[in-house]
């Protein structure tokens, strides 16, 4: 795909994406989101959710569950109005870390659609 990964910038994001990611690492999923289309597609450890609600009652769900540090850590442009951000995850969920990659497609200043997959 001709990707070139780099260490994390938030400088180098979409303002939508920046922006997301700032309340997602903070937790602060009601303004989340926002930053999502309202029909968004979220697929997150194998599920696939439909809409900012149903996708802010999981993270929020989760977060009730478990402690979580997230750290940002890489970043890719993969096409056009696709980024990719690399990420660390570290708490008292099972397992205890894993690095995650959260891949956004953007259309029309909005979130589209976002995958975090390991």
């Amino acid at each position: 795909m001709g990707t070139d990964t780099t260490a994390f910038s938030s400088d180098a994001l979409p303002g939508v994406v920046k922006s997301y990611l700032e309340a997602h690492v903070a937790e602060d999923y009601a303004t989340a989101v926002t930053y999502l289309a309202e029909d968004v597609t979220v697929l997150d450890d194998g599920r696939t959710l439909h809409g900012r609600e149903e996708t802010r009652a999981l993270f929020d769900a989760t977060a009730e569950q478990f402690t979580v540090t997230t750290t940002l850590l890489t970043l890719s442009h993969r096409v056009t109005d696709v980024w990719e951000v690399g990420t660390h995850l570290s708490g008292d969920f099972p397992g205890g870390e894993v690095d995650l990659r959260m891949i956004f497609t953007l259309e029309d200043d909005v979130i589209r659609r976002l995958e975090i997959t390991v």
